[in-house]
């Protein structure tokens, strides 16, 4: 007779994946990574990625793009507003609100405004929608 019973998984593998350290933990586990080497891979140090993981911190926007490539996958939820569509877009392209105001010619607090969900008049819309039509 043999019995089949599943490995369990590792030390402090996440149970829900809630915040960004929790992705990042479980993926590091899955492939069997030390903290200093996945550290290495999305390039910060291991205690950055230890406070990430304990949930000290939540990753910087300007680690977004290293991490989504470490993951395989974006962790942050699905976009629904034209707010969140913009946050979520200038993360991933690893810009701050500045930058990405600096690169549509507007001023900085309109990005600001719009992640906050007031909506931009028809010249700033449509600005907005073709930098969220080039970067879909």
């Amino acid at each position: 007779m043999t019995f089949v019973a599943p490995i369990p998984p590792p030390p402090g593998y996440p149970a829900e994946l809630v915040t960004g350290g929790d992705h990042i933990r479980k993926r590091r586990l899955d492939l069997g990574l030390l903290q200093r080497e996945a550290a290495a891979e999305i390039g910060v140090s291991a205690q950055t990625l230890q406070y990430w993981e304990v949930g000290r911190h939540e990753p910087d926007f300007r680690h977004l793009p290293s991490i989504i490539r470490f993951l395989g996958y974006d962790p942050t939820p699905e976009a629904r507003t034209m707010g969140q569509r913009v946050r979520f877009t200038r993360r991933a392209l690893g810009l701050s609100q500045k930058e990405l105001a600096r690169d549509l010619g507007i001023d900085p607090s309109i990005v600001r405004d719009i992640e906050a969900e007031h909506l931009p008049g028809p010249r700033i819309r449509k600005l907005i929608d073709s930098f969220l039509d080039e970067h879909a």
